[in-house]
């Protein structure tokens, strides 16, 4: 899977259109004329992922080369103008047929804000939290925000909870200096954060914690659960909660 902005195609189809109505007396090298517009058709080729439409375009290609001669004042002749109108021609036949087998994929607006989704996870969070957080809890919470923003719910569900079990360890084996359980499963590790006295004023958080474990993360390990995209933004939101606790509190230890 590639990403492209939805305005790479736009641009690319602006370009194409530029050089099939070439006329003659069209300025070859000034900025925005025929010459950078080949080069934008040629590289958004490779970029958008047309092969087969790039090797159709060597001819113009080797059109370019003859025009990189040209004067820097120079314009179009009227043969020249007739070549590239005619090379485009031929070059969109083969584009149009490439295009057939392409489809792109794009976005819908969510609760949660896309863009932080995609790219910027720890703002989704409290400040500081994220950098806080295990390695691979930051994997598994960047992945379910990826897979909220193309609504593969389910699969979000799994990273979420997996996430949220990895700084639930973290979590444990930083207050829990002695005597530990010995299986790091979430159930074991909640029974017994409340067995310490310690972890008395945590007993908000254990309650939500458990309450995830028995809701959320048993029913989605074990094949019982599928969610929708709301329920799994949700499900985010329970989750970040937690998580946000988790680090404020081991803050406070430090």
């Amino acid at each position: 899977m590639q990403r492209h902005s939805i305005y790479n195609y736009y641009f690319f189809g602006t370009c194409l259109r530029y050089l099939q109505d070439a006329q003659e007396g069209h300025s070859i090298h000034r900025e925005g004329c025929i010459f950078e517009n080949i080069d934008t058709f040629l590289s958004y080729l490779g970029v958008i992922g047309l092969p087969v439409t790039e090797r159709v375009s060597r001819e113009l290609d080797n059109f370019r080369t003859d025009l990189s001669e040209a004067d820097k004042d120079s314009f179009l002749s009227k043969e020249q103008a007739k070549t590239l109108q005619e090379l485009m021609k031929k070059i969109r036949v083969t584009l149009e047929a490439e295009l057939e087998g392409v489809e792109a994929f794009t976005t819908t607006p969510k609760r949660i804000d896309i863009q932080k989704l995609l790219d910027d996870v720890p703002n989704l969070f409290s400040p500081k939290v994220f950098n806080a957080l295990p390695e691979i809890a930051q994997y598994d919470l960047s992945e379910g925000g990826k897979c909220i923003a193309f609504e593969r719910a389910t699969a979000a569900a799994f990273h979420i909870l997996r996430g949220t079990e990895a700084v639930l360890r973290h979590f444990y084996n930083s207050l829990i200096r002695r005597s530990r359980v010995k299986s790091l499963n979430w159930g074991p590790i909640v029974q017994d954060l409340r067995k310490h006295r310690k972890t008395d004023k945590y007993i908000t958080l254990i309650n939500h914690l458990d309450n995830i474990r028995h809701s959320f993360r048993n029913p989605t390990a074990h094949p019982e659960s599928i969610y929708d995209i709301h329920e799994v933004q949700d499900l985010w939101g329970v989750c970040a909660d937690v998580i946000n606790r988790m680090i404020k509190i081991l803050n406070t230890l430090t």
